[in-house]
């Protein structure tokens, strides 16, 4: 532009000294016409003359003039068709919209393919042209850039080819007031490669990649929208696959894959289209279902249906079962609560046994908070002085002579009362402290020791033994400080396994350094959920306990009472004495002595009763208990305990 005044200044310097001299040759001219007489040219006339010059002038100023201005439109062509080509080229282009938000400029970028019934953008209301699930939000941005709110970036989608759309992130400017613009403007660049690809790390994200199905992130996501929306009438089912295990280990993991994918496929299509079927574990579905009334019982019962038919995997069939928890989605729960309702509920399901249903209820929820309590409180218990030992004799079926007495763990809460005993060993394992308790009580007992053994020599010590205390590695450590702090004979110390714990890695080792010290090994709860009657006469054990669970029909089961007189028969063979615990009517005693079981214990006999209780038995009786005999059953005159016995 500076170049181009010049120019022109320059031509009209070299107009004006023509115009000027030609006006001054013609000014005596004038003179001579004005002042001759007659009006009669005193010499020749100039003008004639000058007109050449001024011709000239004019020609040559107008000639630097037109030559500036051509020079100028090259310069701004070519700047203009510049700045084109880079908008045209460039992922980021500007959209101009006026006050009623109407397109009213639009680079040359953001323009849609040409196609029928496509018109361009310009002269279009904005919220027509951008995809309808993104108009609103967009018109609200809009708004609070007019109201001269702060706003970030946005995103939004407009058409692109072959009914597509393509993705852009703006800025805006406020540019009202500009009289060259007089509209917002917004800058705008191309992202849609960007989502493109942010949408497949979705997928992949939100996907389990067995199944096919959306995993655990996709449910609580899709769980956390209808949490929002308020869907009363939306219920969460679990499902809790059983048998997944079993499959893989005579199939393999094609085998076992393959089930789970068919489980897929069947729960997919046995739901409504627009129900949620995640998968949200190994062994676990879930599916949020519309349903109101029994609707998603029914629901469920159809579930188990198609799970329980066999899935034929291509060289064998797989047997699988399940569980199912129901959590309707009513009042203000979150996130965090319907999940944790959920495994309650599958926790219910699975104690009532295969092909359960069980729906949340309040009750699940006491008990977890109880659970809860204990954990936090049994930590301290100790200190508290709330734990104490129990004994609960063992009695020689032949002589009636205490042969023994077990240390059992009681716990009473200052709030909750007395804790049953299962329960205490739960809390406890969840706590990671079965370890420190069971060498309390290990230490407790063996002090207690000095006291028995004056009214009744040789009597045994019986301690029970996690499988946790094995795993820990210290459990023979533990035993051996035990007995040199309270200087009991090793052989009167009996420690009391269960069939897992002798699975352990370590447990030959443990084991057998157990048995070199002189300790005595009990294979504890035989009969019970384990069929551990095959492996027990390969064990290095030198007491078997009979479970109670086999001994309460074992005066009219007749499959309970055979299996008793394997284990008593087995143990003759083996020199292995059989220990029967649990026995509570005198129809059991009757049959276990009528098959030569040689001990028991259990509530017909004595209950758990405390240190002094036990010593004053042993003194008045002599050593013997028996139900009936004088002075023979504590049951009439002691304190009654309620409870199982503590593992």
């Amino acid at each position: 532009m500076e170049w181009n005044r010049r120019w022109r200044r320059a031509g009209w310097l070299l107009a004006v000294p023509v115009l000027t001299g030609a006006a001054g040759a013609a000014g005596p001219l004038a003179a001579d016409l004005l002042l001759a007489p007659g009006n009669a040219p005193a010499q020749p006339p100039l003008w004639p003359a000058a007109v050449p010059a001024v011709l000239v002038g004019l020609v040559a100023g107008l000639a630097v003039v037109w030559r500036a201005e051509a020079r100028a439109a090259e310069r701004l062509r070519r700047s203009e068709a510049h700045y084109r080509a880079l908008a045209s080229s460039s992922n980021d282009a500007a959209l101009v919209v006026d006050g009623e938000l109407r397109v009213t400029g639009v680079a040359p970028a953001l323009e849609p393919p040409a196609g029928p019934g496509r018109p361009p953008l310009a002269g279009q209301l904005l919220v027509d042209v951008v995809h309808p699930d993104d108009a609103d939000e967009l018109v609200h941005w809009l708004h609070d850039a007019a109201a001269g709110a702060p706003t970030g970036l946005h995103g939004f989608r407009i058409p692109a080819a072959a009914g597509s759309w393509r993705v852009l992130e703006a800025g805006v400017s406020d540019l009202r007031e500009d009289a060259d613009v007089r509209g917002l403007v917004l800058h705008c660049r191309d992202v849609t490669d960007r989502a493109d690809r942010e949408h497949e790390l979705r997928a992949l994200a939100y996907t389990d990649s067995l199944t096919g199905l959306p995993n655990c992130a996709a449910q609580r996501a899709a769980l956390r929208e209808l949490l929002a929306a308020q869907r009363p009438d939306v219920t969460l089912l679990q499902l809790e696959l059983h048998g997944i295990g079993e499959a893989r280990e005579a199939l393999g993991r094609a085998g076992a894959d393959a089930a789970l994918t068919e489980v897929a496929r069947r729960l997919r299509a046995t739901v409504r289209a627009d129900d949620h079927v995640a998968c949200t574990g190994p062994e676990q579905f879930t599916v949020l279902a519309t349903g109101t009334g029994d609707e998603p019982d029914r629901l469920a019962d159809r579930l188990l249906s198609i799970i329980e038919t066999p899935i034929a995997t291509g060289t064998a069939f797989v047997d699988l079962t399940a569980v199912v928890a129901l959590v309707p989605l009513t009042g203000d729960l979150t996130e965090e609560q319907v999940i944790d309702r959920a495994e309650l509920a599958v926790a219910d399901a699975r104690a009532a046994g295969e092909g359960s249903v069980r729906r949340y209820r309040a009750e699940l929820g006491a008990v977890r908070d109880r659970r809860d309590q204990l954990r936090g409180d049994l930590a301290g218990a100790l200190d508290r002085r709330e734990l104490t030992v129990l004994w609960q004799p063992v009695v020689a079926l032949e002589d009636h002579r205490v042969n023994g007495v077990e240390a059992l763990l009681r716990w009473r809460h200052p709030v909750l009362g007395d804790v049953a005993p299962d329960e205490v060993l739960a809390v406890a394992e969840r706590a990671g402290l079965v370890v420190a308790l069971h060498r309390w009580v290990l230490r407790e007992a063996i002090a207690a020791s000095a006291q028995l053994s004056v009214h009744a020599p040789g009597i045994n010590i019986a301690v029970n033994a996690a499988p946790a205390h094995v795993a820990a590695g210290t459990l023979v450590d533990d035993v051996a400080a035990a007995l040199a702090e309270g200087r009991l004979p090793a052989d009167r110390l009996v420690i009391e396994l269960p069939e897992e714990a002798f699975e352990l890695p370590r447990a030959t080792d443990d084991v057998a350094a157990l048995r070199l010290m002189g300790v005595r090994l009990a294979l504890d709860d035989l009969g019970g959920s384990r069929p551990t009657l095959s492996r027990a006469g390969g064990l290095p054990v030198d007491i078997i306990k009979l479970d109670r669970s086999l001994l309460a029909r074992v005066d009219r089961d007749r499959h309970a009472r055979a299996v008793c007189e394997a284990v008593v028969g087995l143990g003759a063979a083996l020199r292995v004495d059989v220990v029967a615990e649990g026995v509570e009517t005198a129809g059991q005693l009757a049959v276990l002595r009528a098959m030569g079981c040689g001990y028991a214990q259990g509530f017909l006999l004595s209950r758990p009763i405390p240190l002094p209780v036990l010593v004053e038995l042993l003194r008045s009786g002599e050593g013997t208990l028996w139900p009936g005999a004088v002075g023979g059953t504590p049951a009439g005159r002691t304190p009654v305990l309620d409870g199982a016995q503590v593992r």
